[in-house]
């Protein structure tokens, strides 16, 4: 399950992070980047990279570790009896998400890292990745209006709801007839994944 607790994140790395002393009380939606051990499905020491505006801050940054919620909003959506096949088949709405907890700390030396960091994990799959070096001083102006920070010592709860117990015939008829195909290919991804942690059950080495 851990390896699709990272891949949700990130795939989908926008976070609402609750928490925070931010003026009006509500969560802030910020990208965050998983950093794990050399091990990636070992999330034992993971911790979690961003940066926010300083103008959104109450409280001091040295102030000390702040505790807080984050949640990772996955694929989701409704699936139709009608792509299930079967007129009889009860509707159902599928999601991928994951929550986590952990303590916040913000560090100016995470401000400029932290953001080489999030620029090289949305960018290295293009042909030529955009490098912050290319925008010149415009980077270092803004770095004056953020500061970087890390969760470390995180819990993780996967909810995975990509499914309602239907034969395999059904759903397969999902997967290859629902719109959405990001929503498809996370059933098969989850289906794939729990497949493994059943036969691993079943055969313990």
């Amino acid at each position: 399950m851990n390896d699709l607790i990272a891949q949700l994140i990130g795939e989908y790395p926008l976070a609402a992070v609750s928490g925070l002393s931010t003026a009006d009380g509500m969560p802030v939606h910020l990208p965050l980047i998983l950093e794990t051990s050399a091990q990636p499905r070992d999330l034992s020491h993971a911790r979690l990279i961003g940066h926010m505006a300083r103008r959104t801050l109450t409280r001091p940054p040295e102030a000390g570790p702040i505790d807080v919620e984050v949640m990772f909003s996955g694929p989701q959506g409704y699936v139709s009896p009608e792509v299930a096949g079967d007129r009889g088949w009860i509707p159902t709405w599928n999601y991928a998400r994951v929550w986590a907890r952990g303590a916040l700390n913000f560090s100016e030396n995470l401000t400029g890292s932290g953001l080489e960091v999030l620029v090289e994990a949305m960018e290295k799959a293009r042909a030529k990745p955009w490098q912050i070096s290319e925008s010149g001083p415009r980077a270092e102006a803004l770095k004056k209006h953020i500061i970087g920070f890390e969760i470390t010592n995180l819990t993780f709860r996967p909810s995975f709801k990509l499914g309602q117990g239907e034969t395999p015939a059904v759903f397969d008829k999902i997967v290859s007839n629902h719109p959405d195909r990001d929503l498809a290919r996370w059933m098969r991804l989850h289906a794939a994944s729990a497949s493994s942690v059943q036969v691993l059950q079943e055969n313990p080495a």
